[in-house]
């Protein structure tokens, strides 16, 4: 069963998931400003940018967010009526923020409104079903569809999420009809909201999280933060253990009934630190650090910058009676495990160029590429390996869902 914690560490409230007794994923709850990712606003257009074809939306009483007119060419008026014809300044219309400013940049916001469930997500605009391809099963694939066909869904999309298949179809479409209401909901009451009127804000940190992983194989949550414990009991339905826990450790098997789809949540009440129970502040110390030691002897140097990550494998300690090729070889694969578990934790995303050690041989070559296209095929975020270049590099992209955690640890 995997253990996702959550607790305080370094000030803040922070959650580490565990797999098979190793962290693989560490997160922060986010700062007020990223906190309005996912709020919708009843908005106000303040001018129309022909020459970049957008229009900057006042979201909030002095602060505009950019809206591309490209990618939202049905707005959604604030008075529910759609024959306003083309965008212009003054209009109020719904929007949300799909990404939340950054430094210079100002905030993205967007009329294709989502609400986000734990195995469904209400698209609105788009009427199309979409299911995630993680989900292999064809004919459950095809019952989808059929079930999608007879429902009443007026303009809106659904997108099943991984989580989706373990539940079942039933809980699948009864959570996109509770999604479906919500969403009504909201355009009923936009109309008497006036300007920067927040319609509606997605749950806390610590829910979200939960919601975000798949637990088809069991999750057990942790918490030493009564506020985090009462709100995942009263957001999520759980299955949770009554008795408070004295101590559980990353490897420890999780006690208890654990209901189908559900994460068992436990209270830590004990005076022996959580932090220092699941030893967080060294895992988190060694996820920003510079290098990373591998098994072998070898290493990898791992540099963020504003265009890519660049990831550097080296032999460094690494001695082996075997041949270079055979050494070189051995230690470039034990850095594609090791990569695409720092990708993970550390939540880096975009492109990442890896300098592996040169090997001559094609079928080596060959071999650390097929090792690499296993490790990432593992991690929930979209991660594709692109190719090795001429020159022996290694580019693999990674969707952007958070931000890195060294910037979310950055004071």
């Amino acid at each position: 069963m995997d253990k996702l914690i959550i607790t305080a560490l370094r000030g803040k409230t922070a959650a580490v998931l565990f797999e098979n007794g190793r962290a693989v994923r560490i997160d922060f709850e986010p700062e007020a400003a990223e906190e309005e990712t996912g709020v919708i606003f009843v908005g106000k257009v303040k001018n129309i940018a022909k020459n970049i074809n957008a229009a900057f939306v006042e979201y909030r009483p002095g602060v505009n967010g950019f809206y591309s007119l490209k990618e939202n060419s049905c707005p959604l008026y604030a008075d529910g009526k759609p024959d306003h014809g083309p965008l212009k300044a003054g209009d109020e219309i719904l929007v949300q923020v799909e990404r939340s400013a950054v430094k210079t940049k100002d905030a993205v916001l967007t009329s294709n409104l989502t609400l986000t469930g734990q195995t469904a997500v209400l698209t609105a605009g788009k009427s199309s079903l979409g299911i995630s391809a993680k989900i292999r099963d064809k004919e459950w694939r095809e019952a989808a569809k059929r079930r999608w066909e007879e429902t009443s869904h007026g303009n809106c999309g659904l997108v099943i999420r991984t989580n989706g298949e373990t539940a079942g179809l039933d809980a699948v479409f009864a959570e996109f009809e509770s999604l479906f209401e919500r969403y009504r909901e909201i355009c009923r009451i936009a109309a008497s909201r006036t300007c920067c009127s927040v319609l509606y804000r997605p749950e806390s940190f610590a829910v979200r999280t939960v919601r975000d992983l798949k637990i088809s194989e069991g999750l057990e949550v942790v918490t030493d933060l009564p506020e985090v414990y009462k709100e995942l009991q009263d957001a999520l339905g759980t299955a949770v253990l009554p008795d408070a826990i004295s101590g559980a450790s990353p490897n420890a098997a999780g006690s208890g009934e654990h209901a189908a789809g559900r994460p068992v949540i436990r209270f830590y009440e004990d005076e022996f630190p959580l932090t220092a129970l699941y030893h967080l502040e060294t895992i988190l110390s060694q996820a920003l650090a510079k290098t990373v030691w591998l098994k072998s002897g070898g290493n990898l140097v791992i540099e963020p910058t504003e265009a890519l990550t660049v990831i550097d494998v080296n032999t460094a300690k690494s001695v082996s009676k075997k041949t270079s090729e055979e050494t070189y070889l051995k230690t470039n694969l034990e850095a594609a495990e090791a990569i695409a578990v720092q990708l993970r934790l550390r939540n880096l995303s975009g492109i990442i160029i890896v300098d592996f050690i040169d090997m001559k041989e094609e079928e080596s070559r060959k071999a650390l590429l097929a090792a690499m296209r296993r490790a990432v095929a593992a991690d929930p975020v979209k991660t594709v390996l692109v190719d090795m270049t001429p020159l022996g590099l290694v580019e693999l992209t990674r969707k952007k869902i958070r931000r890195p955690l060294h910037e979310q640890v950055r004071v």
